[in-house]
């Protein structure tokens, strides 16, 4: 698409040129009569007074009409047609002015003593140099004027037998031709400042509305990321919550060993669940960083620890140079960079090893670094690479090299914490990412006491709202494995009716987000706490969408939320944690 808009009769470029010969109107106009009266009281006692009358009087009428026609811009400013016909009076005008002018000075001029003769010429030359810088935004206009204005009384100096008025002529034909260009290079300055001025103002229309587009493109993807995912998590959350009240139970080893094999499979789809929803909690900006002073070595530890079998599996090594210094950061998030960074070397290293170590940089923060000797980063795709789903040497999309959203969430985590990013890398020699993190500047704080865990036998009452028949039943046999009573519904309406013929009130309530006929946990729980009168029974909304104003909506009621599928161990430890509260 040309990024310059066509010349038609609208062309703004010409509208803007007749605004602006509007706003010097009325300057020219009023220097016109004020000139006018000068050459009278100039002229007086050498020029016939009914002459000199007359000619002002002429003056004064035909500046009337031109002020009345500059007056009508205002109905023909938005009208192409229109514009056009007011600029061809606005020539008529300024032609008609320099004869008025012209004829009477070149006769006067032949006529009057020296003094007098001197005074119309310096008249005539500052009339002529201001028309330039009034009327030189339209040519036709200030060629009009001028040409009418000095032709008379050069060709009048010319035809006389004198030769000092034929040299005046002639400096009269130069001063006319010189003006006139200098007026040609003031116009196409002009005209070139207007089209540049259109032209960025039409490029930044085409920008915001690629912007507008791109921004809706990617409200859909969110709002079908949402949908479909909730409409997959349902299953696969039905699936975790059974496959958590089969390993409650006595199996047989190979029973077993087939659940083991079948929850693995639902922890593979959970893994794509939980990427999608990392990047919507960072997009919904509802992740909140808690930073504090923290000793990062044990951080560093625990992530070689867990990450050294998956490089011993491929004769990787994997090594730590450890640091003992105190960092002020959110210990989650750091932690989910720094594993995203470690299991993207080690999945794209096929032999050597992976390094992670600190230095500092500067007197107040640590740059941490994760080295890898696998197949480096091309330039061009230095900057692809953290982009969601995007992904180097996987053509056929094998999940066992990932996802291409670890890369994505540690550039918006990173960004969260305000820690730097930086990547360096050769093709075919390695890459080093680093994340640089702020020194602390004071002492560690006690470390916090673990919350209670859940007694063996609670027997306290959970209230359930889940409308998938298969999820509430999982849900409702899993809680019930960990000795809570329970009482699970598909609605808000069956659930009030149900728990209105239970004793007391509940110790926690669990509802899924989306429910049918347009209600959500949401609606559950704050019907629940009016109708219990208690605003502080805590709640646990789960949910399928990926959408972040989801996210939103409950982060803001202060509720936890958990993400379909939900792993039984997590869930475990959400319910014993709320209920422990209300203990």
């Amino acid at each position: 698409m040309s990024a310059t808009p066509p010349t038609t009769p609208a062309d703004p470029v010409f509208a803007a040129r007749m605004a602006a010969l509007r706003r010097n109107f009325p300057f020219s106009l009023l220097g016109v009569m004020l000139t006018a009266g000068l050459v009278v009281v100039a002229l007086w006692g050498t020029v016939a007074h009914e002459e000199l009358l007359a000619w002002v009087g002429a003056n004064a009428a035909l500046t009337a009409a031109r002020a009345w026609h500059v007056a009508r811009y205002r109905q023909a400013e938005h009208d192409p047609g229109a514009l056009r016909r007011w600029q061809r009076g606005a020539v008529v005008g300024a032609v008609l002015g320099g004869l008025l002018w012209g004829l009477p000075l070149a006769g006067w001029m032949l006529q009057v003593p020296l003094p007098q003769q001197m005074f119309i010429v310096v008249a005539m030359l500052t009339m002529g140099t201001g028309a330039i810088y009034a009327y030189c935004i339209d040519l036709g206009l200030l060629y009009g004027f001028q040409v009418t204005y000095f032709a008379p009384a050069i060709l009048a100096m010319g035809t006389l037998d004198d030769v000092l008025l034929r040299v005046m002529s002639a400096a009269g034909v130069l001063y006319l031709f010189v003006t006139l260009a200098f007026a040609q290079r003031m116009y196409r300055t002009q005209v070139d400042s207007l089209e540049l001025r259109f032209e960025n103002l039409y490029l930044l229309r085409q920008l915001r509305l690629e912007k507008d587009a791109a921004e809706r493109s990617d409200l859909a993807k969110s709002r079908f990321l949402a949908a479909a995912s909730h409409d997959l998590r349902q299953p696969v959350h039905a699936l975790s919550l059974f496959v958590g009240v089969l390993r409650e139970q006595a199996l047989p080893a190979a029973s077993r060993h087939l659940v083991d094999n079948i929850g693995r499979a639902a922890a593979a789809m959970g893994l794509l669940f939980e990427g999608l929803l990392n990047v919507s909690r960072l997009d919904a900006g509802v992740v909140r960083v808690k930073a504090r002073p923290f000793a990062l070595a044990g951080l560093l530890d625990q992530i070689v620890l867990e990450f050294a079998p998956q490089a011993a599996g491929k004769s990787l090594s994997l090594r730590l140079r450890a640091s003992d210094a105190v960092v002020h950061s959110d210990p989650a998030l750091l932690d989910r960079v720094l594993r995203n960074l470690v299991e993207n070397a080690i999945r794209y290293t096929a032999r050597g090893g992976v390094l992670i170590g600190c230095r500092r940089a500067g007197a107040d923060a640590l740059r941490i670094e994760v080295w890898d000797t696998g197949t480096g980063i091309p330039p061009t795709e230095q900057e692809q690479v953290f982009w969601e789903f995007h992904q180097l040497g996987n053509p056929e999309r094998d999940r066992t090299k990932g996802l291409g959203l670890g890369l994505a969430i540690v550039r918006r985590t990173a960004a969260l914490l305000g820690h730097p990013l930086a990547l360096r890398s050769r093709v075919g020699r390695g890459t080093v990412f680093s994340v640089t993190v702020p020194l602390a500047r004071q002492a560690l704080p006690a470390p916090e006491a673990p919350p209670p865990p859940l007694p063996a036998d609670t027997g306290r009452l959970v209230l359930v709202a889940e409308d998938d028949a298969q999820s509430r039943q999982g849900l409702q046999l899993l809680l019930e494995s960990w000795g809570l009573r329970v009482i699970a519904a598909e609605s808000g309406d069956e659930l009030l009716s149900l728990a209105a013929r239970q004793p007391g009130k509940p110790a926690l309530i669990v509802s899924d987000y989306r429910l049918r006929a347009g209600e959500t946990g949401i609606d559950v729980v704050d019907r629940l706490h009016e109708e219990y009168n208690d605003d502080g029974i805590p709640a646990l909304i789960v949910s399928g969408d990926t959408d972040p104003k989801r996210l939103s909506d409950v982060a803001a009621r202060g509720w936890q939320m958990l993400h379909k599928p939900v792993d039984p161990a997590q869930l475990q430890a959400s319910v014993s944690l709320l209920i422990a509260t209300t203990s």
